[in-house]
């Protein structure tokens, strides 16, 4: 299934190379899980402090569907 990726931060160096800026899309199978997506753009799981499902805040596990938006922040730095 299709999913597009809104990247932050250091996340936005694991975006496929055909990604626009800070935002990409991602082909997963059926039933993956945000950490799943996370595991295919090769960042590691370490590196995610905030996850948005379609704007809703959510954990690693939530399961995630076609045509979903997943926004992915690092942790905050800087004053």
């Amino acid at each position: 299934m299709r999913i597009d990726v809104l990247c932050f931060g250091a996340f936005k160096d694991y975006l496929p190379d055909d990604a626009d800026g800070n935002r990409g899309s991602l082909e997963v199978p059926g039933g993956s899980t945000v950490g799943h997506v996370v595991d295919a753009l090769g960042a590691p799981r370490a590196l995610v402090f905030g996850v948005l499902v379609d704007g809703q805040q959510a954990p690693l596990d939530s399961e995630i569907h076609e045509g979903a938006e997943i926004t992915l922040m690092p942790p905050y730095s800087g004053g």
